[in-house]
């Protein structure tokens, strides 16, 4: 028989045992047993290794599957990579690494890619102590955990400390401000507190055990000082990822605090992520900064634009309606422009046209009321709008002509509208004018990647004040 089905002929005897002993027993709490009882938790636990092979690997997944079943989850158990494509990880909630570390030399690259995809598709990771050792070669998922491995502790009796916004989440919650608690603690190559996304749930007190056991002295292992994270939850790429340093062993989590903490992670890591929705309409130079917005914003909002360029206010005004629906609507802010498109010159065709005598594709009284229309359909969505002036025309011949002075009279009808309406105004115009000639290409209205970047920040801080605050 091969290897992969005696694995997979093992695990599913495990699982029928520990079904036929624990009889389906319900889950920690009878308030969703009838829930629970009919959708349980489906969880595929990981314990693939490409470096250290921690010996309890083979009792922490027996301890997995006997609690899991107790807690009314179904755990799978594989240590095969053809386990982690997507017919397969379709079927699960929460992928559960179990010290697998390494794993650049364990999963081929098809197989990352696949766990990157179900996980953008609003599923959930735990790592189990050894999940974030040696993962430098997998960029994505380091960046997920935000941190690798540097060196840890014999299993000592350490004080741990709740973070003060942690004391609510359901893997901490009814434990706090510290305690004291037995385990193997690592230390990391740095600390996550602050990173975009994550959230601290536990730090350790080095001051109450020895950070660095010996073995790692001597390859000059460090502590991580007063700020040492062993427990978090990151929010970006889609999905929820929770970890904890817990799991060395079984002794280190089959405790009355380890199976809360391990069991409502992994309740929470199922849960779709759900983060504020941001849509950006403008026209290329929103484009241009809409890249550094997402990036700035992964793991705090999701960002959306249409693919296309939004244009001026007439093209805005007609597609107003369909682009607050992209991709289901319901947005808590929009951050938009229009402006650049509306002063350009156009010719008999409709296309822009270098004579100055050439009227604008929108005059000022046609421009304010298309402007009051997508404003008011901003408003009645329920959105928060953020509006963004319209950036300068540089001096000289500019294609298609554009007059600098009809960007200052739209600005202020512009500001007018939005004063009426009490909305917040994105001065990028006020921002960017003195100094052009740094972020601004040429004799051209585009800025160059430096100035798109620069936009971006001042538009990912206009946003960040309107998000709504989250929830501890």
């Amino acid at each position: 028989m091969p290897a992969k089905f005696q694995c997979f002929f093992l695990v599913a005897c495990l699982t029928f045992g520990i079904l036929c002993a624990v009889g389906g027993a319900g889950g920690h709490d009878k308030s969703d047993s009838s829930e629970t009882a009919k959708k349980p938790l489906r969880v595929l636990v990981f314990s693939g290794t490409g470096d250290y092979r921690h010996p309890e690997i083979p009792a922490l997944n027996r301890w997995l599957v006997l609690e899991g079943t107790r807690q009314g989850m179904v755990m799978d158990v594989t240590e095969h990579h053809l386990d982690l494509k997507a017919e397969v990880l379709d079927r699960y909630d929460v992928l559960l690494l179990n010290n697998a570390n390494g794993l650049s030399d364990v999963l081929p690259e098809e197989s990352r890619a696949a766990v990157e995809k179900w996980f953008a598709e609003g599923h959930g990771i735990v790592g189990l102590h050894a999940a974030l050792v040696r993962q430098q070669k997998w960029p994505w998922l380091l960046d997920l955990g935000g941190c690798d491995f540097d060196s840890d502790s014999t299993f000592q009796k350490a004080k741990v400390i709740v973070d003060p916004a942690a004391k609510e989440h359901p893997s901490t919650k009814g434990y706090g401000p510290e305690f004291w608690y037995k385990a193997d603690w690592s230390n990391h190559t740095r600390s996550v507190t602050g990173l975009p996304g994550v959230r601290v749930l536990l730090r350790v007190d080095e001051t109450t055990y020895e950070p660095v056991r010996e073995f790692f002295q001597k390859l000059g292992g460090k502590p991580m000082g007063k700020d040492h994270p062993i427990s978090w939850t990151t929010e970006k790429h889609g999905g929820r990822f929770f970890y904890t340093e817990l799991g060395h062993d079984v002794r280190s989590v089959d405790t009355d605090f380890g199976r809360q903490h391990v069991f409502e992670g992994i309740r929470w890591a199922a849960k779709p992520p759900v983060m504020p929705r941001v849509l950006l309409l403008g026209d290329s130079i929103s484009m241009g900064y809409h890249s550094s917005v997402v990036d700035a914003l992964n793991g705090e909002a999701v960002v959306i634009r249409p693919e296309e360029n939004c244009e001026g206010s007439t093209k805005g005004a007609a597609q107003i309606a369909k682009w607050l629906a992209l991709e289901g609507g319901n947005f808590d802010v929009v951050h938009f422009n229009f402006g650049l498109h509306d002063v350009k010159r156009v010719g008999a065709d409709g296309q822009g046209s270098d004579d100055p005598d050439d009227p604008m594709q929108a005059d000022i009284a046609t421009y304010s009321r298309q402007l009051k229309h997508i404003v008011d359909a901003i408003r009645a969505s329920g959105a928060t709008p953020i509006f963004a002036t319209t950036t300068p025309v540089p001096a000289g011949k500019v294609r298609p002509h554009r007059n600098a002075a009809d960007v200052d009279r739209f600005n202020q009808i512009a500001r007018q509208i939005m004063a009426e309406h009490n909305i917040a105004i994105n001065d990028l115009n006020r921002f960017s004018a003195p100094k052009l000639d740094a972020l601004q290409q040429p004799v051209n209205v585009h800025f160059t990647p430096e100035g798109s970047r620069a936009l971006g920040e001042r538009v990912t801080a206009a946003i960040r004040d309107a998000l709504p605050r989250k929830a501890p």
